[in-house]
């Protein structure tokens, strides 16, 4: 974070005097331009800050390196310098294994020599085991009943502390260092946290029905742990997938079994470990994309295991995986089930309190299924736009047609009113969808840009800039 421009100013000097209460304005400015790298504090001032400069996602040795800048302030710890920079920048993991960052020295202690006794009450092992790799490893020779003992027992243990016993001065920073207490019983294999990991970090978990940022450019509130790793959501499942199994198995005795508390429960879990895999499934067919990924073997096994079990899959769940198969496999089409579930879902009463917001995609499909039978438009809409969700090319080739029709005043107003919700709301959440990774971002722009005289976009375009997108930044200049 060299030269950094466009920052909170306001936000982060009201966190200093929270953390560093005997600096005046002067010891302010002075602090900020020094953990900025910035010779003046005028050249920070900006009305559209940009995520990444002010509640920045960074690696364990940016934060060192941070950290380092500003070490005079905090009586030369580096643990306390930390500590003041990710509260004062409030920032994020940029990878999952940047969080062990985000708990204190003491917690990380204690959990170490916690796991040391226990090695020496339950193994033969009493070697001196000092760092967490070299107890990862003595726990792969613990059975899982004892692994699971002794995680659970951690989390009992870090329930007890309260937030008033986490220093820091925003809630972000407090998530994070509970979310490290399922890192550490992940890095010693217990795969119920691994797994609650998975769920709470992939991009499909983020945000309201309004998105993960909202239209005022402000950050949504129900973001979990406050970061995205999809890469890491893979690896997670891939080093959990014998436990998945075997969960998978048993789930199914109890699906067939009498209903008790215990047995809801655990169909529960069993769900949620089925849409975090779902999840998977979507980001590696994107990642296809991305990196032109032809082996991509952790999609094949993820779709395997999950066929292999597809007697628990609900609709929805059935849905999105016939969905994913026919994205990575680029079919241009809707197979029969495919679309006799679409009709399911959108033929169903949900009462007052609406849809599920997962079932926005496929009520938006049948919608441009009742488009398509009313206008002629060329192409086969609805798998198109379905695939746009995907793909590049089709999002271009969708985005085209419906703005053509839009210019040719040939649409009645329900059906102008579904275009405008696609400009305006659909590429808004996919920016959101893909914010850490800006897949679709160039194409998401030329269509914008095309349909900016039609539609109200601007704040689609703003939040791929406030994402660091650089031809959305020049654009927002150029044309808004």
């Amino acid at each position: 974070m060299e030269g950094v421009i466009n920052v909170r100013l306001e936000t982060i000097t009201l966190r200093i005097s929270d953390l560093l209460p005997t600096l005046d304005d002067d010891g302010h400015e002075q602090f900020i331009c020094e953990l900025f790298g910035n010779r003046s504090i005028d050249d920070l001032e900006n009305n559209e800050p940009i995520y990444q400069n002010s509640e920045p996602a960074v690696s364990r040795d940016e934060l060192h390196t941070l950290a380092e800048r500003i070490i005079g302030y905090t009586d030369y710890s580096i643990e306390r310098a930390k500590m003041v920079v990710k509260n004062v920048l409030n920032t994020i993991p940029k990878r999952l294994d940047d969080l062990i960052d985000y708990t204190s020295e003491a917690r990380l202690s204690d959990f170490k020599e916690d796991a040391r006794l226990f090695l020496m009450a339950h193994s033969e092992n009493n070697n001196s085991l000092e760092t967490l790799e070299q107890i990862e490893l003595a726990f792969r020779n613990l059975p899982d009943d004892m692994v699971s003992m002794f995680c659970n027992t951690q989390m009992h243990k870090s329930r007890a502390i309260s937030d008033d016993m986490i220093e820091g001065c925003t809630e972000r920073q407090k998530v994070l260092y509970r979310a490290c207490n399922y890192y550490l019983n992940h890095r010693l294999g217990f795969h119920k946290n691994s797994m609650w990991l998975a769920y709470c970090i992939n991009s499909n978990n983020f945000g309201c029905a309004d998105g993960w940022i909202h239209r005022d450019g402000l950050l949504c509130s129900l973001t979990h742990f406050g970061f995205k790793d999809d890469e890491a959501v893979v690896n997670l499942i891939m080093s959990s997938m014998d436990f998945l199994e075997q969960y998978f198995t048993k789930q199914s005795e109890v699906f067939e079994g009498e209903e008790s508390d215990q047995s809801i429960q655990y169909c529960k879990d069993g769900g949620m470990y089925i849409d975090v895999m779902l999840n998977a499934m979507e980001y590696l067919v994107k990642r296809k994309q991305l990196i032109n990924d032809t082996e991509n073997s952790e999609y094949k096994q993820i779709k395997d295991l999950l066929l292999l079990h597809k007697h628990l899959f609900s609709d929805i769940q059935f849905l999105k995986y016939m969905t994913h198969l026919l994205a990575f496999d680029e079919y241009t089409g809707f197979i029969k089930e495919q679309f006799e579930l679409i009709k399911k879902i959108a033929n169903k009463d949900y009462g007052p309190e609406g849809p599920p917001e997962d079932l926005y995609f496929f009520l938006d499909a049948w919608n441009f299924i009742v488009f398509d039978e009313v206008v002629e438009t060329g192409i086969m809409l609805s798998p198109t736009f379905v695939r746009s969700k995907y793909h590049g090319p089709s999002l271009l080739q969708f985005s085209s047609v419906v703005l053509d029709l839009m210019k040719s005043n040939r649409l009645d107003q329900q059906l102008e009113d579904m275009v405008k919700g696609y400009f305006e709301n659909y590429l808004f959440l996919l920016v959101n969808d893909n914010s850490h990774t800006h897949f679709l971002f160039n194409e998401i722009l030329e269509v914008s840009l095309k349909a900016k005289d039609f539609f109200e976009n601007h704040h689609v375009v703003r939040v791929m800039s406030l994402l660091g997108h650089e031809a959305s930044q020049k654009a927002l200049k150029k044309f808004y």
